[in-house]
């Protein structure tokens, strides 16, 4: 399976600066695939998924209009990232996996946009959006709570972190030969 290190398209998904998050969407169903010998992640742990469509979310500033992020088809993910030990917790899978996946992306989308860096803005965005995200799904609030507190504690090093293989390839025919539906060429 061919990896890449950028969307077809890739699109700056951060706000210009730091924001309030008022309300936020979902708009489309997650759609993953699992292909026969899945790929591996940069950790060496099974990264399983591979988001096989667009997906997408909308977030409104306050005061402000509604503004979409898309998820590109092709991105790998280990779905919500959890270490071993704390799965008897918050396992992998949950009302909080469509937002991990958003929050995922976050995590390496500056890497898509040309001459930009980490910025810690665009990090804390990527959390609030996760927690707001989490919210709307109807997540526990005290599990909201952990997981916020647990991505702002621990996330700074996973989102400065460079991921040169971070999509798939969903033309490949080794990807297309396994895919349930059809997807749009990239």
């Amino acid at each position: 399976m061919q990896r890449f290190d950028r969307p077809a398209e890739p699109a700056n998904p951060y706000p210009d600066g730091m924001v309030e998050i008022a309300e936020v969407r979902y708009d489309t169903a997650l759609k993953l695939l699992r292909l026969r010998d899945a790929p591996k992640m940069r950790d060496g742990e099974d990264a399983d998924f591979i988001v096989a469509v667009p997906y997408g979310v909308s977030w409104r500033p306050d005061g402000g209009g509604w503004r979409q992020i898309v998820v590109p088809g092709g991105l790998i993910t280990d779905l919500v990232s959890v270490p071993r030990l704390a799965r008897i917790i918050v396992s992998r899978v949950g009302p909080y996996l469509e937002a991990a996946i958003v929050h995922d992306y976050l995590y390496i989308a500056w890497q898509d946009v040309p001459g930009r860096r980490a910025r810690d803005a665009d990090r804390r965005f990527a959390d609030d959006l996760f927690r707001e995200l989490m919210r709307e799904a109807r997540v526990n609030r005290a599990l909201v709570a952990l997981i916020f507190t647990t991505v702002r504690l621990f996330g700074a090093g996973p989102f400065r972190r460079r991921d040169a293989e971070r999509y798939a390839d969903l033309s490949d025919p080794e990807v297309t030969a396994q895919l349930p539906f059809r997807t749009k060429a990239r």
